[in-house]
């Protein structure tokens, strides 16, 4: 790699103010000391200083003339990444007007706020989008002809002074309608003199950028082109898997990466080009701990963390020098214009190594919020600003997360971030982001969103793989309950993870985790989907997981959450008789044994949705007598009953002796008398199950028949009550089978049946 030549501004100058005062009057030094130097690059098509100066004068010289652009009027900008976007910015700024940047995905709902809340007279946008201000009341400017022609290459003597105000920037809106940040030429230009002595760059460097126009970096990244007068590569998008080869063919020797972005790079393939490229410097928001060193031996340069805000631009910094910094997860020092503190929820600063929020003072800093005095007045107090971020401050800063991204599990405060950061390091993982969901014993559970590597299977398996690596790493207060599989994230301008929107996603397949013996539980289709889960054996319908079935009907059985509740096997079995290798011992272990039966039924007919079993084989004893309980029964050719009870000494359950009965009439007598094993095609005959399908449709029939059953503004609820037995009625067969069952112990008929069945068994070859 070349040694730099030349350092637009050194370290000793970052506290001094810079020496132009307006992001015009930079672009304007550059156009007289370099005007064929090459400023802005997009695809193969490039502008130097000089074409860039005058394009944006003709430019400004129509908004005044044309359009009746007056000092302080706002000019909206709604564009991709094109040349035009930077030129309506400069241009719309030559005129004194203030840029109002809008996300180029914006639809009517987003972009009608922020022209109503900006006041814009004027957009600059293109076919694609000009159909969007079809109703909007201001001048449009399609970019395929700007007018900018017949108007002379001189700036227009419109004033402006460091203080003027330049920008409303849109913050990422994630509690609430986007705050728009009031930010000055002397906040762009300052941004770009720290970024200049910061990273040591000058005109012989190569400045690439990836991200949207109208988010901050592209801005921030023309202010330090302009600074140091070298030119600045764009990218129509960030591609991760095309990135590389861009920063190879642009010859760039600087970039700047963020959020998820150093993970994705870093999870493609690696390629024996991967060194073979020109960057000095790397600059990131939030670089993985865990990565860093790998980031910088396998592209070779030094990746340092940069941290600031919208609200503050640049407040801390690793210096290129400071190889310690790589993978403390330290954000570095503050830039000489900033004073930091790390305080307490009452503005006290706390002790180093004790948590607290982050609060900066300095330049440079937003004026304010637009039209949001209260919540200017609520982040910035007494000269400073308060971040919201969650810091340790201990031989240096680091970032624990943030005060509203914390997940208060059982009195325990568990950082987003950090777990984030734990899941991330697994090579199964692409991204990861860690949100609260509300439970009733914690208060809140930890609930972590997946996005997996190409090629891994989005299963429960590799769930329960990926926590149990991160589990290592974590308290176990902070190890995922949750995890939902996702194959993208809605992102903030920041390039951050929109929480907010991802939470306010249909939900997918969650995978709970929690250990509720051999109990799983996922949501497929907005249907609760319970599985007795135990493949490597007959499934165990033991009094744990018999409580833990109930507590978890009772907890979607309400129809906030979800439409329905399917309860399935996976396996060999529904439930095939393992729990009586525990047998009661004791009145009370009899008792609470057919009240855990009980009690599954309950729950069920007190459901607000309906409750399908999807009978994948054998249902034995008391887990065939909770199928009776639910709405329907759907089963395959696998499908078998057998309740082999009365000759083992034991009696039915569930309110069995009604439900039974109720479906299949005197069919009752000979299945508890007789215990013959009641194949599909009969159980289908006799009403035990109503459809039969194939094997691989079993679980998706059933969450169907929900979805069938629960239309919307339906009436389901209260068919259901009607339609299902009466809890009184239930009650009293609970009473006749816990007599029943009294009198089955205190004769030793139980007993003795049950040992008859093991003893059988075993010299049949068949123990499990």
């Amino acid at each position: 790699m070349e040694t730099q030549t030349a350092v637009a501004v050194t370290n000793a100058q970052l506290a001094d103010d810079p020496t132009v005062a307006t992001v015009t009057g930079l672009l304007a030094a550059r156009a007289q000391q370099s005007p064929d130097r090459e400023f802005l690059r997009f695809g193969e098509t490039s502008w130097t200083f000089g074409e860039i100066d005058a394009w944006t004068s003709r430019l400004a010289h129509r908004l005044i003339e044309v359009d009746g652009i007056e000092p302080g009027d706002r000019v909206a900008i709604m564009l991709p990444n094109v040349v035009q976007w930077p030129v309506g910015w400069l241009a719309a700024l030559k005129a004194g007007a203030v840029a109002v940047p809008i996300n180029s995905s914006y639809k009517l709902a987003d972009l009608d706020f922020v022209l109503q809340d900006s006041g814009a007279k004027v957009v600059f946008t293109d076919q694609g989008r000009i159909g969007l201000f079809d109703n909007a009341d201001l001048r449009v400017i399609d970019i395929a002809d700007d007018g900018s022609a017949p108007f002379p290459a001189s700036a227009p003597a419109v004033p402006a002074t460091a203080e003027t105000l330049a920008n409303l920037q849109y913050t990422s809106g994630t509690t609430g309608f986007p705050k728009a940040c009031m930010l000055t030429h002397d906040y762009w230009v300052r941004l770009g003199w720290i970024c200049a002595g910061a990273t040591g760059l000058g005109p012989d460097d190569v400045l690439l950028t990836a991200q949207p126009f109208s988010y901050m970096d592209p801005q921030w990244n023309t202010a330090l082109a302009l600074t140091v007068g070298a030119p600045l590569v764009v990218l129509p998008r960030f591609s991760a898997s095309g990135f590389m080869a861009d920063v190879r063919r642009h010859r760039a020797t600087f970039f700047y990466v963020l959020g998820s972005m150093p993970t994705l790079l870093f999870k493609q393939p690696p390629s024996p080009e991967d060194l073979d490229n020109d960057v000095r410097l790397v600059l990131c928001s939030g670089i993985p701990v865990g990565l860093h060193a790998q980031l910088e031996q396998r592209w070779g340069a030094p990746w340092r963390e940069i941290y600031g805000m919208t609200e503050s631009g640049a407040d801390l910094f690793s210096s290129v020098d400071d190889s310690n910094a790589v993978g403390s997860g330290s954000l570095g020092s503050p830039v000489p214009t900033k004073r930091v503190r790390v305080v307490d929820p009452q503005g006290a600063d706390v002790p180093d190594g004790e948590p607290g929020e982050l609060i900066v003072s300095g330049k440079p800093m937003m004026s304010g919020y637009w039209n949001r005095p209260e919540d200017t007045a609520r982040v910035i107090q007494d000269g400073w600003l308060h971040t919201g971020d969650v810091v340790v401050q201990q031989g240096g800063i680091r970032l624990v997360g943030r005060i509203k991204d914390m997940v208060r599990r059982g009195g325990e405060n568990v950082a987003s971030a950090e777990v984030e950061a734990a899941l991330e390091r697994d090579p199964a993982v692409t991204a990861a982001a860690v949100v609260a969901e509300p439970d009733e014993l914690f208060g809140e559970e930890v609930k972590a969103f997946v996005q997996l590597a190409p090629g891994i299977a989005a299963d429960r398996s590799t769930a329960e793989q990926i926590i149990e690596r991160a589990g290592r790493q974590l308290a176990k207060f902070k190890v995922p309950r949750y995890v939902e599989f996702v194959a993208d994230f809605p992102r903030t301008p920041s390039e951050r993870v929109s929480k907010p929107a991802l939470k306010a996603r249909p939900a997918g397949v969650i995978h709970d985790l929690r250990r509720r013996s051999f109990l799983s539980v996922e949501v497929i289709r907005e249907v609760a989907v319970l599985t007795l889960n135990r493949p490597e054996k007959l499934n165990a319908m033991d009094v744990a997981t018999r409580r833990q079935l109930a507590t978890a009907i009772r907890e979607f059985g309400t129809g906030d959450k979800v439409h329905g509740i399917v309860l399935t096997g996976r396996g060999r079995a529904f439930s095939a008789g393992e729990d009586l290798k525990s047998p009661p011992t004791s009145e009370a272990q009899l008792h609470e044994a057919f009240e855990s039966f009980h009690d599954i039924t309950r729950a069920i007919l007190e459901t607000q949705v309906p409750v399908v079993a999807a009978v994948n084989g054998i249902a034995v004893g008391g887990a065939s007598e909770i199928t009776l309980c639910c709405d329907a029964r759907i089963g395959t050719s696998a499908t078998q009953y057998f309740q082999p009870e009365n000759g083992r000494g034991i009696t039915i359950s569930n309110a069995s002796s009604l439900l039974l009965a109720r479906l299949v009439r005197n069919h009752a007598m000979r299945m508890v008398l007789g215990s013959p094993r009641i194949g599909a095609d009969e159980a289908l005959r006799i009403g035990l199950v109503d459809e039969l399908v194939e094997p691989n449709e079993l679980v998706d029939r059933a969450i169907d028949v929900v979805r069938e059953w629960t239309p919307g503004n339906n009436t389901t609820a209260l068919h259901l009550a009607l339609l299902r037995p009466h809890l009184d009625e239930i009650e009293k067969a609970f009473a006749r089978e816990d007599i029943a069952a009294q009198k089955s112990w205190e004769s030793g008929l139980l007993s003795a049946g049950i040992d008859g069945f093991w003893t059988n068994r075993n010299s049949d070859g068949k123990n499990q």
